[in-house]
């Protein structure tokens, strides 16, 4: 482990106020996410219900395209972490997102079972390096003291996507107006052309823009005064030695196996409970739109309190929603579930970023998410692909969601032994403004 310090002199600021360019990044990321995250991951219920009313494939069979791009994530992952590092968060983006287009083209061609999944295996692929790894650590790049709540706002994007996007592709996938073959290459297209602006104005760390984390150097307010900066460049081999790291990397993976599940599969419960496909798609966007707000609280709390703890809260609450899902059959009952769900699972996004910066750093924080995210997809992989499953067989999710509620709540609550390390030692430096 090294200890930089950082002792260059600011210089001389002289212009008016403005708005520190790490907030326009995480607006950024709040669009980038949007775009790209909802197609794939917030409305994979819909391409799901679509491909099984077109082809007649079981759930199970389905719900193995979303699991094996789990799979490929855990072994992508750390690849991934690895670029973000070497040749930045930008050249990543540009790159995942050009992927997802070309999968979403190959989707529109289907015509089999394995072209379904070759497909949506290059689809995931993209999305592995397209949006919230390499943009998260941007974002943790360009921020310190308030990196949660910047991570809040700008994982508000798979929130917002889902709520305006998914039951909008609801509505386009049906055969009376676009279809899911049109629409699937629509997006595909789409991505190809939008790639170039979207990541245009990335800039990979506030170094490269004169800036320093959170902006202090750009403050007139701030002239004169002295700042601490500690950077501890933790390497990747020390990180994945450290008990914490992989008590994280459990428990987020334990909890993540919810949301795999619902993601898949929440609309498709809806559906068999007497709501329509477009109703079941509008409740889950008014979830997620929820969850946009509950980001913002869970970041505002995780600067507030021990992330920590805070995991363990969100965590268990998210589990809870789980449950309520099995009930639902009135307005009233989807409602809770919309707060009760969308508030464990936003405010969860924020703080499972942060913490990872907190307690690594920002030198290595590509690679740590990274390594994290190979036990995280693997249990994600696990979730709908068992929950599709017991449905076959059973012809209910009752039992399979209890099962997933009850890992869940253990995940959540072993985040409570996930301290904070310990620096061999500490040191600060004083950067002068002005």
């Amino acid at each position: 482990m090294k200890i930089l310090l950082s002792k260059n002199r600011l210089p001389r600021i002289t212009r008016k106020p403005y708005i520190f360019y790490g907030w326009w990044l995480v607006l950024l990321t709040l669009l980038i996410n949007a775009g790209s995250s909802s197609p794939v991951w917030g409305g994979v219920g819909v391409w799901v219900d679509s491909l099984e009313q077109h082809f007649g494939w079981s759930r199970t069979q389905l719900s193995l395209a979303f699991s094996l791009g789990q799979l490929e994530g855990s072994v992508i992952g750390p690849v991934v972490g690895i670029l973000v590092d070497r040749i930045g968060p930008k050249n990543v983006v540009f790159l995942g997102i050009s992927i997802i287009g070309v999968g979403f083209i190959l989707l529109s061609q289907t015509q089999s079972l394995g072209m379904f999944y070759l497909s949506y295996a290059v689809i995931m692929l993209g999305a592995s390096g397209g949006g919230w790894l390499p943009m998260m650590t941007v974002i943790n790049n360009w921020f310190d003291k308030k990196r949660t709540i910047a991570m809040g706002f700008g994982g508000l994007g798979f929130s917002i996507g889902s709520f305006l996007l998914v039951p909008a592709l609801a509505w386009m996938v049906e055969p009376s107006q676009v279809g899911w073959r049109m629409t699937s290459l629509g997006l595909g297209i789409f991505f190809l052309i939008a790639v170039y602006p979207a990541t245009r104005f990335i800039r990979n760390s506030p170094e490269e823009y004169g800036e320093v984390p959170d902006g202090a150097a750009s403050n007139e307010t701030d002239q004169g005064k002295s700042f601490e900066i500690a950077e501890y460049e933790y390497d990747i081999l020390d990180v994945i030695k450290t008990r914490v790291f992989w008590i994280i990397s459990i428990c987020h993976g334990m909890s993540s196996m919810l949301i795999s599940a619902m993601t898949v599969h929440l609309i498709l419960i809806l559906k068999d409970q007497g709501f329509s496909i477009q109703t079941a798609a509008l409740i889950w966007g008014f979830t997620m739109g929820f969850s946009g707000l509950a980001q913002i609280f869970g970041g505002v709390i995780g600067d507030r309190i021990p992330k920590n703890i805070a995991l363990c809260v969100f965590g268990c609450v998210q589990a809870m929603g789980v449950v309520i899902a099995l009930y639902i059959d009135s307005v009233s009952l989807a409602t809770i579930f919309v707060v009760v769900y969308g508030l464990g699972f936003g405010a969860r996004i924020p703080l499972g970023s942060a913490i990872r910066g907190e307690y690594f750093g920002r030198k290595a924080f590509g690679k740590v998410l990274g390594f994290s995210m190979m036990p995280m997809f693997l249990m994600m992989m696990i979730g709908p692909l068992f929950a599709g499953w017991m449905y076959d067989n059973s012809g209910s999710y009752d039992t399979a969601f209890i099962i997933l509620a009850s890992i869940g709540f253990i995940g959540s609550i072993g985040f409570l032994f996930a301290k904070k390390p310990t620096p061999p030692t500490r040191s600060t430096a004083s950067v002068a403004s002005g």
